[in-house]
């Protein structure tokens, strides 16, 4: 029987890797029972469905994604999708990134790495990444006073609702609190920035030049987009390369030597831990391929997890390896009209959070093995590290 026949979410919760490498050769475009779709695992074919919505449609009739967050630019295409990036890029774009955001994120990356100084063990995750990822997501979309706590609430309500192929109604009842929740906020800034225009997603969205202004509710939706994605991709992936450089002392004292080095760190992250490793699509029209009948109306998963560790395009994919040959051409931010707006704000976020963190804290180290989740959205959720404090320095003297 073929691997794919019977997968469930749970089958590929804890590593889907192996998974992804039988498919990959045995079952490339791979029909699902548990999970109700097809499942596109090599990097070709991933690229293809990204880059021909005439066939694969980022709209996905009843999807998790509108039953959990509402009607997002990545679930639509051509004018729909369009006029709702055309609201939301402004501050989004490179230049605007480095001139507004930067200065901020490396401050808040100071403030929490200088706050670690005299703790000689923590954690990862917990005490830097997630803080300053949900910081980053507050400032930039515009929600004052929101707690790390409540964005990382919202967060994992809306990727269990994401994941959620059982239909648990225990996952729709916790991310219809965190949508609810959300909206309220969103709600809030709309008024505020309505009267005092700022520099945030909101407040672009508000005060976009449309022929069709926004309504409040495909605001929030968008916000609900920015808190699933654009909080954890960024987390999960400066977790991941604190913690391989904290492996490899000969790679982190290149990387902190040579921006070239840490720009490349940052690819290969995205590349060997996809923080967002699969990519929604439903049929709309027939399609044939590898001697498969796709239908109109199917759903489908182009695995951007597999297709990163796709032995055919990423020798020795399974290496951490930042002199890799075409690392550039990692699908960790899709690809075409759904290229992920994000991608700039969460690379500034890596480069400036990990040398403040490698430098601050001396011989920074990780302790035990971190714990990695997710394949829909994978990475680690606890990452153990212990540092050399001023007082163990001073006991050894």
């Amino acid at each position: 029987m073929p691997i794919a026949t019977n997968l469930t979410n749970r089958d590929l919760y804890a590593d889907p890797y192996p998974v992804y490498r039988e498919l990959r050769k045995n079952e490339p475009w791979a029909w699902s029972d548990g999970l109700n779709m097809w499942l596109v695992s090599r990097y070709e074919d991933v690229v293809f469905v990204d880059e021909h919505p005439e066939i694969f449609s980022a709209h996905q009739h009843n999807s998790l994604a509108e039953r959990t967050m509402g009607r997002v630019m990545i679930r639509t295409d051509g004018d729909a999708h369009r006029r709702l990036r055309s609201a939301v890029d402004g501050p989004l774009k490179r230049r605007t990134v480095r001139q507004h955001w930067s200065a901020g994120l490396t401050a808040h990356a100071r403030k929490l790495a200088e706050a670690l100084r005299d703790k000689p063990e923590f954690d990862l995750v917990s005490d830097f990444a997630a803080p300053f990822a949900a910081q980053a997501l507050a400032n930039t979309a515009g929600l004052s006073d929101v707690t790390t706590a409540q964005v990382v609430e919202w967060s994992g309500a809306f990727i269990a609702g994401l994941a959620n192929h059982e239909d648990d109604p225990a996952v729709w009842e916790r991310a219809g609190r965190a949508r609810d929740e959300v909206g309220e906020r969103v709600r809030e800034t709309i008024t505020r920035v309505t009267a005092a225009p700022d520099h945030s997603v909101i407040s672009a969205m508000v005060h976009a030049d449309l022929a069709e202004p926004l309504s409040a509710e495909e605001i929030a939706d968008q916000v609900r987009l920015m808190i699933s994605g654009g909080f954890n991709e960024p987390w999960h992936a400066l977790a991941t390369l604190v913690w391989q450089l904290s492996m490899r002392p000969e790679l982190r004292d290149r990387v902190l030597a040579e921006s070239a080095a840490l720009d490349a760190a940052i690819e290969e992250t995205m590349r060997w831990l996809s923080p967002i490793g699969a990519l929604p699509r439903q049929l709309a029209v027939d399609h044939t391929v590898e001697g498969v009948t796709l239908r109109a109306g199917d759903k489908l998963l182009a695995l951007a997890g597999s297709a990163n560790r796709d032995e055919r395009k990423f020798p020795d994919p399974d290496a951490f390896d930042i002199d890799r040959p075409d690392l550039q051409d990692h699908l960790a931010f899709s690809l075409g009209a759904h290229y992920c707006l994000g991608t700039y704000l969460a690379r500034e976020q890596l480069r400036t959070a990990v040398p403040v963190l490698v430098e601050t804290l001396t011989g920074l180290r990780v302790n035990g093995t971190p714990n990695l989740t997710g394949w829909m959205f994978r990475g680690p959720d606890s990452v153990r590290m212990q540092h050399d404090t001023q007082q163990g320095k001073a006991a050894v003297q």
